[in-house]
């Protein structure tokens, strides 16, 4: 069973190695045709790809399916699974691996509890103020944190710090994070970085998608402002950056700061906000492409097979037909015989 479930694991893990680095590609090309709002949710074929693999398919698929399974990363995915299906774990040495995998994922989770709950103790008390933000004094910049009830925290001296058009573009980030549900996706990829702890590619993975949160919310803050508001909006951001001040980066939580390269967020500035009509087509577009994502990893997925083998039924099936008496009746005794047998060799 371990080694059934070692081996479910690095196919998924393989599976999503392979649709990140396809988002990886993808998603600075798309990002120019339909906007950065549009090509954020491209990184939904992750996700997608791993259901689509662990879910399993009683048929190989035929016709348009077979068609479009064909192609560079079917190839690849394909020669994944045989590869790993060809390695043989004793059942000694899969019980240790798995034993390591779960050490390994039980720890990466009480790392990220415990920076989660040291952050919180460090805050203080909390003071709501009439704008719906809260204040505290160990907050250095404006953020999001929580996930279930997301808020928005702000420093005491936020007012001294920004000005009034500045303290719109903050809050106007933050909220746009909120109404996208970008603490509810860091939640899940900080999960999804404690199971797959072991894989290089999920952290970078997820520093990219945090960076495509930033640059979407931008977007949507930005939509139908003039070329002087998106100066403002680049200097707000250039001044927290340069404040001096910096806030370790939380999994559960939403920086007004940026913690990428600045350059590349105020270069995506400069590009035009994709309007209404290109923004709808763009989701059209991504919703395509996750779902050939998704079509492809079911496609190429291996058949169901059970954990138990057939061939003692086999070997059950021949013994009981070697005691069937000509005239075609089966004596009670000789049936359960046959299925005595059957049950030494299964246990064998």
């Amino acid at each position: 069973m371990t080694s059934a479930a070692l081996q479910q694991l690095a196919t998924v893990s393989g599976a999503t190695t392979l649709a990140v680095l396809l988002v990886a590609l993808a998603r600075a090309p798309l990002r120019g045709m339909i906007g950065a709002r549009a090509a954020y949710w491209l990184w939904l074929a992750v996700p997608a790809s791993a259901i689509a693999w662990v879910l399993p398919r009683a048929a190989p698929p035929s016709g348009a399916a077979a068609a479009l399974a064909q192609g560079f990363f079917v190839w690849l995915w394909t020669g994944l699974d045989r590869l790993i299906s060809a390695i043989g774990v004793s059942d000694r040495l899969g019980t240790a691996a798995f034993a390591l995998w779960a050490v390994g994922a039980l720890a990466a989770l009480a790392s990220t509890v415990a920076r989660q709950r040291a952050f919180a103790r460090s805050l203080g008390c909390l003071v709501q103020w009439p704008d719906g933000t809260w204040r505290s004094h160990g907050v250095a910049e404006p953020m999001l944190v929580g996930a279930l009830r997301p808020r928005i925290l702000v420093p005491l001296d936020f007012e001294r710090r920004f000005t009034a058009e500045e303290r719109e573009f903050v809050l106007a980030h933050e909220r746009a994070h909120i109404r996208r549900g970008d603490a509810v996706v860091n939640a899940v990829g900080a999960v999804w970085l404690c199971v797959f702890w072991f894989n290089p590619v999920m952290p970078w993975a997820m520093r990219l998608l945090r960076l495509d949160q930033d640059l979407a919310c931008d977007a949507w803050v930005l939509a139908g402002e003039g070329n002087s508001r998106r100066g403002r909006y680049a200097g707000a951001l250039l001044k927290a950056q340069l404040s001096g001040e910096w806030t370790p980066s939380l999994p559960l939580a939403c920086h007004w700061r940026s913690a990428h390269p600045l350059r590349r967020r105020i270069c995506a500035l400069r590009r035009p906000v994709a309007g209404r009509m290109r923004h709808g087509l763009g989701v059209l577009l991504v919703s395509a492409l996750v779902a050939c994502a998704s079509f492809g990893a079911r496609a190429v997925q291996p058949a169901f097979r059970r954990l138990r083998p057939a061939v003692p039924h086999a070997t059950a099936t021949t013994a009981y037909a070697a005691d069937v008496h000509p005239s075609g009746k089966v004596c009670p005794l000789t049936r359960r015989a046959a299925r005595a047998r059957s049950q030494a060799q299964t246990r064998g």
